[in-house]
């Protein structure tokens, strides 16, 4: 009998409206999400760039990855390239996920959870940032660093990693695949190479 007293109190929770101003609110965040989407498919490319560049600006997640997403789906070359180096020298960090080719089992333990790069020093107009992986140390070092540079569409960074066998020089290439995903690899000396992926709207 209480089951059913619970199930119905639930099933008038689920089924009575929402406060006037919850659904106020949640219909001008959809207005505005929409806006940008919108603003983010324009014809005109040159625009679109323009406010790719002002949905960062804004430190919106849901706004960044409302305009990003319409231009990463674009079949505009020149636009995905726009949105790749606007997106890379400004991702505060990226994740890439990382899948077993090499037989170095000590290093790829290290970083099968994903590869994290923290990202600092971002350049929109020469489309470079400084990225600092995080294998074994949980802190970003200058002795543990690189740059990544935007060529077209396409990443390369080449720097230093502290993993399970010391330091070594690593480096990494990587294209945009279908949508907002990178595809490449990582190569680290004797510890081996690695497919590698991620997405850059995670």
């Amino acid at each position: 009998m209480q089951k059913v007293i619970l199930a119905a109190a639930l099933l008038g929770l689920a089924t009575a409206p929402l406060p006037a101003a919850a659904q106020s609110n949640a219909a001008s965040i959809a207005a505005a999400l929409q806006s940008w989407r919108d603003a983010c498919s324009d014809p005109n490319p040159d625009l679109v760039i323009g406010y790719m560049a002002d949905a960062v600006a804004t430190a919106s997640i849901e706004v960044r990855k409302a305009c990003l997403r319409q231009v990463f789906a674009s079949d505009n070359v020149d636009l995905r390239s726009a949105a790749l180096r606007i997106t890379i020298t400004s991702l505060p960090r990226i994740r890439f996920r990382v899948s077993p080719e090499s037989a170095n089992h000590n290093f790829y333990g290290a970083i099968q959870t994903g590869l994290i790069f923290e990202a600092a020093e971002g350049d929109l107009a020469t489309g470079t940032a400084k990225w600092f992986p995080l294998v074994k140390n949980s802190q970003p070092s200058d002795d543990y660093s690189g740059t990544v540079a935007v060529l077209g569409t396409g990443i390369v960074w080449k720097g230093r990693v502290y993993g399970p066998g010391g330091v070594t020089g690593c480096s990494l290439s990587a294209d945009l695949a279908e949508g907002a995903a990178l595809q490449g690899i990582i190569h680290c000396g004797n510890q081996g190479t690695y497919p590698v992926a991620a997405d850059l709207l995670d």
